[in-house]
């Protein structure tokens, strides 16, 4: 080996850097030796309290715990927790993007983080499709694959299984089509809240989150406030309170 050509390889080595995984949280946060906390770009996995939560983090620690990681970042270095936000490479195999494949977590992208978003979001149809994982049960909101922007009417009468926003807690796990007012609305430029009473901490809301925007009429916030809709999805709970993620603009009608 040439020495110039070696001094290069062992410069290109020392560049790399990387922290061994004490401990995993979730299915998608851990720790490194430098007490650091990491969360993994552009997914997310249950809670470790809901359902298919303990099965996500056992996953994780088998693919990371006590080995050397590659932490790479993108434009955001921090969450508001203070976490640092990464993608996790071991041994040139793409953390982020196995969990995704395997289906132990879905797609959760934050713009302006979207550097693998494209090569993502293709093996998580993969893994819609194959029921891959916790794909299997009801854990993760099924996304609608069409990406288009529409602003659909329920036909009036059409009450075939729809269920008051004032019910929607008894029915965590399932999914069902709910019917209420937007009163009160909020996009944080990450999320948008829409809510169906105002006193949104303990009532039924529904929420898009920012890789999902672009599928939804402009301001969403705007679009769907003071108007009567029903939104159909699967009923989750979060932080004490039923909720339905809408990944497309088809989970929600506007009521004439």
């Amino acid at each position: 080996m040439r020495p110039t050509y070696l001094i290069i390889v062992i410069l290109f080595l020392s560049c790399v850097r990387t922290e061994r995984v004490t401990e995993v949280i979730d299915g998608d946060t851990f720790k490194t030796e430098t007490g650091s906390t990491v969360r993994l770009l552009g997914v997310n996995a249950p809670e470790i309290h809901d359902p298919g939560g303990d099965i996500a983090k056992h996953v994780l620690i088998y693919l990371i715990r006590d080995r050397n990681v590659r932490l790479e970042g993108d434009v955001t270095d921090k969450d508001d927790y203070g976490r640092l936000l990464r993608y996790v490479f071991v041994n040139g195999n793409f953390i982020n993007a196995e969990m995704i494949r395997m289906g132990y977590a879905e797609l959760r992208f934050y713009p302006p983080d979207t550097h693998y978003l494209g090569a993502m979001r293709e093996l998580e149809k993969l893994a819609i499709r194959n029921r891959q994982g916790l794909w299997a049960f009801p854990v993760f909101q099924i996304s609608d694959t069409t990406d288009t922007v529409i602003a659909k009417v329920a036909k009036t009468g059409n009450n075939v299984d729809v269920i008051s926003w004032r019910e929607a807690a008894k029915y965590y796990g399932q999914t069902r089509t709910v019917e209420g007012r937007i009163v009160a609305s909020n996009n944080t430029g990450k999320v948008c809240f829409l809510n169906f009473h105002k006193d949104w901490r303990r009532y039924f809301t529904a929420v898009i989150f920012a890789s999902d925007f672009n599928k939804f009429p402009a301001h969403p916030e705007e679009y769907y406030l003071n108007r009567t809709v029903r939104v159909k999805g699967l009923i989750k709970e979060y932080r004490g309170k039923p909720e339905i993620i809408l990944k497309s603009p088809s989970q929600i009608e506007i009521v004439k």
